[in-house]
């Protein structure tokens, strides 16, 4: 604790006393902001340890030492090259010319080093008490998830060219990493608390990890709305939500033997299968409604060109209110459903993509169907979250599957998850002037990419832990939204000139039918 507490310190001190010399002071007065957030997750950990709660104190520290190892090779840019360092909340270059480090960035990087240090005294010295308790899963992986997507994108957009807004992958070497580290910890920190066998040791590491992640979400917020040339972006806000998710009390219950392979409806379990498939049924009803109505609006009021994009709002339609109607009568389909709502946020993504780039002429307005499209996106977000709370009350009163998965189901799963990666990274549409859109780059239509590409990869990693029903619905739901994404070449390639099947497509299909090979051998005896 006194590492961790010396290098907490340390780092709240650096930004009052500058990272850089005074030629490039920070775009706004942050350090009253910085250092409450640097001093957040260690005055936490010691909470808990002044409170007695030794394995919970050790357990918060965790995070912030994961955390640290990013955050130190993002900050060893303004070592390197500070003109390609993207922090705004501590300097904000006004020529090409780099300024020389002061004495704040020592101050900076040896306190992520202290901080990485007390973590591993933490880990290496902690001797939890091993009981047979469990809690709710499925909240804090989904939360995990949100906050890597979150941490994988741009903090914030930018109109200067001297405070650039990049992604992990758009950065320079050290920043790429460090974002990396961050987007990879998020989801890894957020299973291990939550697969912690005791209520100490998991409540010291999500609460940790919130604390963590509130402190790297609120200084782009802030600087969104504090610098003119700044705006605000989605990621830091999934950030934010994720830590309020993770701060919320687990409830822990008691492992026991299962007297059978029953599946008890509990009355709590129904009511959130019903608000789930309504709310798909919503999404699926929004989507269908903006894809049938004008995405633009001209100013002479003649009709907008063919609207292609939106054309891929029609399949997600109509899987997620398939699914959603047989959510009602069918209990087993939920694991389907929560997979393939991520179609919604696939399609609508494309096509308020293509709107974002058509409004950037002045004459051009957005029209009522990108309202509906919108609302499509928060049903379905809003329907996924409720029925992956229903799944971790199922889990909480059956449990999981009792036996390894047989290695050719493993397999199976691994040859799906990678041909799904190379759907969503690769374009399915080619053509001598079109741009495809990237999963991994910056634009609208990347975010609904990496959703249903995260959905997949989950569903598959889930479907080897889970009962063989609910595995064989997992991945046939994956099926689902890679099968989407097939879809976009058949129904959009009349957008471009001359257009050919990319190598998307072809993987979207070979990971279709191996996703349902791979659940017809989660079935199998």
């Amino acid at each position: 604790m006194g590492v961790a507490a010396a290098g907490a310190l340390l780092t709240a001190v650096a930004p009052a006393v500058g990272v850089v010399d005074g030629s490039a002071p920070p775009a706004f007065t942050s350090w009253p902001l910085l250092a409450p957030l640097a001093l957040l997750p260690t005055a936490l950990a010691a909470l808990f340890l002044v409170r007695g709660q030794v394995l919970t104190a050790a357990a918060a520290l965790v995070a912030p030492a994961v955390f640290a190892v990013g955050r130190l090779l993002g900050d060893l840019q303004l070592l390197v090259d500070p003109v390609d360092a993207a922090r705004p909340e501590l300097l904000r270059l006004t020529s090409l010319h780099p300024p020389a480090p002061a004495t704040g960035l020592w101050l900076l990087l040896a306190g992520h080093v202290l901080l990485v240090a007390a973590g591993a005294l933490a880990t290496l010295g902690a001797e939890p008490d091993v009981r047979s308790e469990r809690a709710s899963f499925a909240l804090p992986a989904t939360a995990g998830a949100v906050a890597g997507l979150g941490l994988f994108t741009a903090p914030f957009t930018s109109s200067d060219a001297l405070i650039p807004a990049r992604g992990a992958v758009d950065s320079p070497t050290l920043p790429m990493l460090g974002g990396l580290v961050l987007t990879l910890a998020a989801p890894a920190l957020a299973v291990l608390a939550a697969s912690a066998t005791t209520r100490e040791a998991r409540q010291g590491g999500l609460l940790g990890l919130a604390a963590v992640l509130l402190s790297v979400a609120l200084p782009p917020v802030v600087t969104a709305f504090a610098v003119d040339a700044a705006g605000p972006a989605v990621g830091p806000f999934l950030v934010l939500a994720a830590a309020v998710a993770l701060a919320r009390p687990q409830r822990a219950v008691e492992n026991r033997e299962d007297t059978g392979p029953h599946d008890v409806e509990l009355p709590g379990r129904r009511r959130l299968h019903v608000i789930a498939a309504v709310l798909g049924l919503v999404a699926a009803a929004a989507a269908a409604v903006g894809a049938s109505t004008d995405l633009l609006v001209l100013p002479d009021g003649s009709s907008p060109p063919a609207d292609y994009a939106a054309r891929l709002l029609w399949p997600a339609a109509v899987a997620t209110g398939a699914l959603a109607a047989a959510l009602l009568a069918k209990a087993a389909v939920r694991p389907a459903f929560t997979v393939v709502t991520a179609t919604v946020p696939l399609g609508a993504a494309v096509a308020l993509d293509a709107v974002f780039a058509a409004t950037k002429v002045d004459v051009v307005q957005p029209g009522v169907g990108v309202w509906f499209t919108a609302g499509s996106l928060v049903a379905a977000a809003a329907a996924a979250v409720t029925a992956a709370l229903a799944g971790a009350v199922e889990r909480d009163e059956v449990g999981t599957a009792t036996t390894e998965p047989p290695l050719p189901l493993v397999a199976a799963t691994l040859i799906a998850v990678l041909l799904a990666l190379g759907a969503f990274a690769l374009p399915v549409l080619q053509a001598p002037d079109y741009v495809p859109i990237g999963a991994f780059g910056l634009r609208v239509g990347s975010f609904g990419l990496l959703v249903a590409l995260l959905a997949v990869v989950v569903a598959g990693v889930v479907a080897l832990k889970a009962r063989p029903g609910r595995g064989a619905a997992l991945l046939l739901g994956a099926a689902v939204v890679t099968a989407v994404r097939a879809w976009e070449y058949p129904l959009t390639a009349a957008r471009a000139a001359e257009a050919a099947p990319g190598p998307g497509l072809w993987l979207a299909a070979a990971a279709t039918a191996a996703f349902i090979v791979a659940g017809a051998l989660r079935t199998a005896r």
